[in-house]
């Protein structure tokens, strides 16, 4: 008895670890990115006006998808530290920033 349950045991682990997926970092990097920077930038707009609403929407859409692929708080907190910093010491960087945010965080438009 005591056989079959570990060989039951090993094969269970086994099959749930076949089934965990591989996190694409890229992928999850770029979540980060788009909920973070599209955050930072609803907040020089006018509370409750469609453009807050709708970058609000959209971050919350990346942050949910970053969140599923194990991003963490502190992963954020990293990347909102680091736009804030270059916001406020590199406006041409801030800018080119801003429009790789146009091109990947809005993908259809």
């Amino acid at each position: 008895m005591k056989p079959t349950l570990c060989v039951f045991v090993v094969l269970t682990v086994f099959s749930l670890n076949g089934w965990a997926q591989e996190v694409d970092y890229d992928k999850r990097n770029l979540h980060i990115f788009c909920a973070s920077h599209l955050k930072l930038l609803s907040g020089t707009i006018d509370d409750g006006g469609d453009e807050y609403k709708a970058l609000m929407f959209m971050s919350g859409v990346h942050r949910d998808e970053a969140t599923g692929m194990g991003a963490t708080e502190k992963h954020f907190s990293d990347v909102n530290t680091y736009l804030k910093k270059v916001r406020n010491t590199s406006k041409p960087k801030w800018s080119s920033l801003t429009s790789r945010s146009r091109e990947l965080c809005f993908p259809q438009s």
